[in-house]
């Protein structure tokens, strides 16, 4: 039931990716009132439903326990995506659709943490990355919090900012950082350098987005200070990771894997996102704004990206493997065109970030419509692998037991 559920929210993930997109080329045509769908079906929808995906997969692989309720795993699937579909429909002009939606959701996210610290309780064995794991839920739990706050008492939008930098930075970049740590030197078929510098990263990145929270609120040398040591994780980070690239692996590979490229170049617009921090807390420029918010972006949805060529495929294959159609999960897609598309949509990002910076709007259509188009080739791969996997099938999609 566990990778059947994955598949599905992955699923319902990249539908909400593409509608962001869509939405997010209408816009350049017609100004920003659909700011709020394209922002929260792009972070909430797609990052965060990919997200829960992963770590109800993984989670019970790495501490080698039953997930604690499948039950309940179930119902945050339906929950977060009605939740979703209500959010999207009524925020900003419904308040009332748009606090069903929210609190739905952050149903959801309760749920879905509440699970993954109850199976991790029970873990087999120990490991660095749970305290990514856990702490990340956590993060995303009281981001949804804020925000569901913020929709039924609306002086509480003054907060904005806390709720946003919590799940960006606590939730999806600390999720990031721990699941690559991992995933990027398997891909190379190395190990971590090493794990050590895994807890110094772990501790900055807490301490900064808690700090960046309340500083954004109140100072601005703590938001600067807050900055200052996301950034230094994230470079101490892509440090370890080049050595664990570098050092010698267990076996030669002609080319590395493609899911490694996407980490690599997703992880250098992270870092990028996090070095120009400053300059947009100390200038108040709207344009350097929307780079830089549109830089984190594309960078974590390239990660995602990378870690989805692997997780769909392995979980397809978990089950198409059983009838003997298929022998490994690479067979399951195009490592050509997953090139094409890395070049693609870093060519489409790098248009599309220049017309931002130079408010330039033919570049920017330009650039908005190649990362739709890479998007939309990719979407119609991965969706057909989950398709062939039978995940969307009547029988699987029946609940189970906890």
């Amino acid at each position: 039931m566990s990778v059947d559920l994955s598949l599905r929210f992955i699923g319902a993930a990249i539908v909400y990716l593409l509608a962001s997109l869509a939405l997010g080329l209408v816009m350049a045509f017609s100004g920003s009132a659909l700011v709020p769908a394209h922002v929260h079906l792009a972070f909430l929808g797609f990052v965060c439903g990919v997200i829960i995906a992963t770590m109800y997969q993984q989670v019970p692989t790495l501490t080698g326990a039953e997930l604690y309720s499948r039950r309940s795993a179930e119902l945050s699937f339906w929950l977060f995506n009605a939740g979703m579909v209500l959010f999207t429909l009524g925020y900003p002009s419904s308040t009332i659709l748009a606090s069903i939606g929210a609190l739905l959701l952050t149903v959801a996210l309760y749920l879905f943490t509440f699970n993954i610290i109850a199976t991790v309780e029970e873990r087999k064995g120990e490991s660095y990355v749970f305290r990514f794991y856990t702490t990340s839920a956590l993060f995303l739990s009281i981001a949804a919090s804020i925000g569901f706050l913020s929709v039924i008492h609306p002086h509480v939008l003054r907060y904005l900012s806390a709720h946003v930098h919590l799940a960006l930075v606590g939730g999806v970049v600390l999720i990031i950082v721990g699941a690559m740590s991992w995933m990027l030197p398997m891909v190379l078929v190395g190990d971590i350098y090493s794990r050590r510098w895994m807890d110094y990263v772990f501790v900055m990145l807490v301490a900064g987005a808690l700090m960046l929270a309340v500083g954004l609120l109140t100072s601005l040398p703590l938001s600067l200070a807050a900055g200052a040591a996301v950034a230094a994780a994230l470079v101490l980070f892509s440090w370890n990771m080049y050595r664990s690239a570098t050092q010698p692996r267990k076996m030669k590979m002609s080319t590395p894997a493609v899911e490694a490229r996407f980490f690599v170049a997703g992880l250098g617009y992270i870092v990028l996102t996090a070095l120009v921090a400053p300059l947009v807390l100390l200038q108040d420029s709207q344009g350097l704004k929307l780079v830089h918010a549109h830089l984190a972006a594309l960078g974590i949805v390239q990660v995602v990206i990378g870690g989805l060529y692997h997780v769909i495929p392995t979980l397809a294959w978990v089950k198409l493997a059983k009838s003997g159609t298929v022998k490994t999960f690479r067979e399951l897609y195009s490592v050509q065109r997953a090139e094409k598309l890395f070049y693609l949509y870093n060519a489409a990002s790098a248009l599309l970030l220049l017309g931002m910076l130079l408010g330039v709007r033919g570049m920017v259509i330009a650039g908005g419509a190649g990362v739709l188009l890479g998007m939309l080739l990719f979407s119609a791969e991965m969706l057909g692998i989950i398709r062939a996997s039978g995940a969307f099938s009547a029988r699987c999609c029946r609940g189970s037991g906890t």
